[in-house]
């Protein structure tokens, strides 16, 4: 029941607003956007549980934390990654706001929390190399009740946490 929910829960995450997204991930996506630099963030889900070892090599799951997967042989039982995928502007305020995330991510998981922030990119094919440098928060979360309500208690806590770095910090990026 737990992984229907998420489904629908997250219905449709490649849209980076709309009111079928819970007002909690509507607030981590524009928590993130408010940061100067930052071009677009999207929030996904993915069921890590679901996903055996054996197809990490495949073009779906491309974009998974897989050095982090492939250390634990696979997502835990009941364990969903929260991504936040977002592009920063290629100037120097885009490097501001990829170090403060970097700054934010590595101090909540120095505080026990279970994150990590990556870099993404396409190969160097053509005119896309270049273009596709992309970065994600992964927010690894496990809940054995599988109870809807706790994920998205989660993914509210994340942007408040954020949000309050930001509004500490408001002088040193620039808003």
């Amino acid at each position: 029941m737990f992984r229907v929910l998420l489904v629908l829960f997250f219905l449709s995450p490649v849209l980076s607003v709309g009111a079928d997204m819970p007002p909690e991930v509507l607030k981590l996506q524009h928590t993130i956007e408010s940061i100067p630099g930052i071009t677009d963030a999207v929030v996904e889900k993915v069921d890590l549980s679901a996903i055996p070892e054996s197809d990490f090599s495949l073009p779906p799951y491309g974009d998974l934390p897989l050095g982090a997967l492939r250390r634990t042989r696979g997502g835990g039982a009941n364990e969903v990654l929260i991504s936040v995928n977002f592009g920063i502007s290629r100037d120097s305020k885009g490097l501001d706001a990829l170090e403060f995330i970097a700054w934010w991510v590595r101090d909540s998981a120095r505080g026990g929390s279970p994150i990590q922030i990556r870099a993404l990119a396409l190969p160097p094919v053509g005119n896309q190399f270049g273009t596709t440098l992309r970065f994600a928060i992964d927010y690894f979360y496990v809940d054995p009740d599988e109870d809807i309500g706790n994920l998205i208690a989660k993914v509210g806590e994340l942007a408040d946490g954020l949000g309050g770095s930001i509004e500490m910090n408001s002088q040193v990026i620039g808003r």
